[in-house]
C-alpha cells in the first residue's frame, strides 16, 4: 500500500509562504500600518487589545507548526514500521521513537494478541483519535476565543467613543471628549481589522492541521488492518482462512506424492524388466562357455556334443565326483596347451 505524501509537510509549506507574504506586504506598507497603529489616534486600550490578538494569534500558530512537525515524523515513522511489518523483521519497533502513535498502536495490538483477546480496532481508533484531540487544545481555544478578542476590542473602543460623546455632550466647548471619540473609534476599526485578518489565516491552518491529523490517523487504521492484525493477531475468522488454506495445500501435496508413487512404480517395473533380461543373457552365455569347454576337453565333434552332451549333464547332475573330473580336465588341458 502507498500511504502517499504527508498534508502535513504541505501544510507547513504553506505556512511558510503565507508569513513570507504577510512580511512583504508588512515591509512595502510600513508607512501605512505605522499610521494605523502608531500615530496616536488608537487609545492605550486599543494598543493592548491589539497585542493580545496578535499574542494569542502567533501562539496558535507556533503551537500549529510543532503539531505539524510532530505529524511529518509520524509520517515517517509510519512509512518505516509498515516497510519493516513488510520484510518480516523480528522486532520492527526496536530503531523507532517509543512515543509515536504507530509504535503504540504495534505494541497495543501485540499485547492484546499475546492476551489471547481479540483485537477490537474501533476503540483503538476512538483511544488514538480522543488522545490527538487532547494535544490540540490550546489551537482550538485559539480559534475561538480569537474572533472574540476582535469583538471585544470592538465593543470597549465603541464604548470609550460613546463616553466621549457623552462627555461631549455635557460640555460642548471640550476638545478632550472629542479625542476620546476619535480614539474609540480608531481602536474600535483596528481591533476588528487585526482579529478578522488574524482569524482569516488562523481559521485556515486550522482546517489544514485537522486534514493532517485524520490523514495521519487513517494511515494508522490502514497499517493496523492491513499489516498488524494479519501478522499478529489470530482471529477466529483468520484462523479458519488459514485451515482451510492449508487443507487445499495438503490436498496438492498429497496429489503430487501419488503422481511421484505411480512414476515409481513404473520405473521399478521398467528396472525389473531390464534385470531379468540381463540375467537371462548371463545364463545363456554360461551355459554356451560350458558347452564349449566340454567339447574341446573330450575332443567331440560338435554332432557327438549335441547327443551326449544332455546325456552327460544328466549323468553328472548330483555327481560329487563332478569337481575331480574337472580339476583333472584343467589339468589335461594345460599339459596340451604346452
Amino acid at each position: 500500500m502507498n500511504f502517499g505524501k504527508s498534508s502535513a509537510k504541505s501544510t507547513l509549506i504553506q505556512v511558510v509562504i503565507v508569513f513570507l507574504v504577510i512580511a512583504s506586504l508588512i515591509f512595502y506598507n510600513i508607512s501605512t500600518i505605522d499610521y494605523l497603529y502608531k500615530s496616536g489616534e488608537i487609545s492605550k486600550i486599543g494598543l493592548i487589545i491589539n497585542g493580545i490578538i496578535f499574542g494569542m494569534f502567533f501562539i496558535g500558530m507556533l503551537r500549529i507548526v510543532m503539531v505539524l512537525f510532530r505529524y511529518i515524523n509520524e509520517h515517517g515513522v509510519l512509512l518505516q514500521l509498515t516497510q519493516y511489518l513488510k520484510e518480516n523483521a523480528k522486532e520492527p519497533t526496536a530503531r523507532l521513537p517509543k512515543d509515536s502513535i504507530a509504535v503504540n498502536r504495534y505494541n497495543a495490538v501485540k499485547w492484546v494478541s499475546q492476551l489471547g483477546a481479540p483485537v477490537n480496532q474501533e476503540a483503538l481508533a476512538a483511544s488514538a483519535n480522543a488522545y490527538e484531540n487532547s494535544r490540540l487544545t490550546l489551537i482550538r481555544f485559539v480559534h475561538s476565543t480569537l474572533i472574540l478578542a476582535g469583538v471585544f476590542g470592538t465593543v470597549v473602543s465603541l464604548s470609550m467613543a460613546l463616553i466621549g460623546a457623552a462627555g461631549l455632550l455635557n460640555s460642548p466647548e471640550g476638545v478632550k471628549e472629542m479625542g476620546t471619540i476619535i480614539h474609540g473609534m480608531s481602536s474600535a476599526l483596528s481591533s476588528t481589522i487585526t482579529a478578522i485578518i488574524c482569524f482569516f489565516i488562523f481559521a485556515y491552518f486550522y482546517l489544514r492541521l485537522n486534514d493532517a491529523r485524520v490523514q495521519v490517523l487513517t494511515y494508522i487504521e490502514d497499517m493496523t488492518s492491513m499489516y498488524l492484525i494479519p501478522k499478529i493477531s489470530h482471529s477466529e475468522e483468520g484462523m479458519i482462512r488459514q485451515v482451510t488454506d492449508l487443507t487445499i495445500a495438503l490436498n496438492n501435496v498429497a496429489n503430487k506424492l501419488l503422481m511421484v508413487e505411480e512414476q515409481f512404480i513404473h520405473a521399478g517395473d521398467k528396472l525389473q524388466l531390464a534385470v531379468n533380461d540381463l540375467h537371462g543373457q548371463i545364463n545363456s552365455a554360461s551355459i554356451s562357455d560350458i558347452k564349449d569347454l566340454i567339447r574341446k576337453g573330450f575332443h567331440l565333434s560338435e554332432p557327438e556334443y549335441d547327443t551326449v552332451a544332455p546325456k552327460t549333464a544328466v549323468a553328472l547332475e548330483g555327481n560329487p565326483e563332478v569337481l575331480n573330473i574337472d580339476k583333472t580336465f584343467e589339468i589335461e588341458l594345460n599339459k596340451t596347451n604346452r
